[in-house]
């Protein structure tokens, strides 16, 4: 479960972030398909992130901030990035957190239980898994199961963006003993965006019964369900 508000300060400090950084894309004709296999009216482009020095400190020192007293509490000694997205993120955190980091690959290469990670695991390791964003917390769940199986203790993972609205995340996550952190979320940046006076009518409606059952919306374009 999110340690903090999806509406927090700090949450739609991050939406508002991505908002001006025209990281937020919605759609015009076509929905956006995720790799999950869900449609979305909205595709959010954390990686703009990397070229803005100024929004990227932003974002480091709030998630350096999270996690602070979580690495204290648990002794976590690594930080380890999904490949490609969560990669450039783990590095700015675990050099702000003064911690050694790695990345997971999306597919093996190699053999053995780390024939996956890049970089070199300390000993008992203890780690914090990191990615851009997440909807219903499957591929999330994945990788921290190919980090356990290597031996790795993971009990936590942050995203820039949890979406917070997808059937059945928090159940997974707690099923499988793990804690979801994310810097902002769709209310948060639905929130902001509601404030623009950009936003059309129709556009406003269109999100907002995206919000209310994003597995329905996405049934009825085309995408998966829950």
């Amino acid at each position: 479960m999110p340690q903090t508000s999806l509406l927090s300060p700090d949450a739609l400090e991050v939406a508002a972030a991505l908002i001006d950084l025209d990281a937020v894309r919605i759609m015009k004709d076509q929905a956006f398909f995720y790799t999950s296999g869900w449609a979305s009216p909205v595709y959010v482009d954390t990686r703009l992130l990397m070229s803005d020095v100024a929004r990227r400190r932003t974002i480091v020192e709030l998630a350096a901030r999270r996690l602070a007293p979580i690495v204290a509490a648990r002794g976590v000694n690594a930080i380890v990035g999904a490949e490609s997205s969560g990669i450039a993120l783990a590095a700015w955190i675990a050099d702000r957190l003064e911690l050694p980091m790695l990345y997971l690959r999306k597919r093996a290469l190699g053999w053995g239980n780390d024939a996956r990670l890049e970089g070199r695991l300390p000993a008992a390791p203890q780690v914090v898994f990191i990615d851009d964003a997440t909807t219903d917390a499957r591929s999330k769940i994945a990788a921290v199961q190919a980090l356990r199986a290597g031996g790795a203790t993971v009990q936590d993972c942050m995203v820039v963006l949890d979406y917070g609205i997808y059937p059945q995340a928090p159940e997974r996550l707690a099923a499988h003993d793990l804690c979801l952190h994310g810097l902002t979320s769709w209310p948060a940046l639905l929130s902001v965006l509601e404030q623009r006076p950009e936003l059309t009518p129709q556009t406003r409606d269109m999100l907002a019964a995206f919000s209310r059952d994003p597995a329905a919306w996405s049934l009825a374009h085309g995408g998966a369900g829950a």
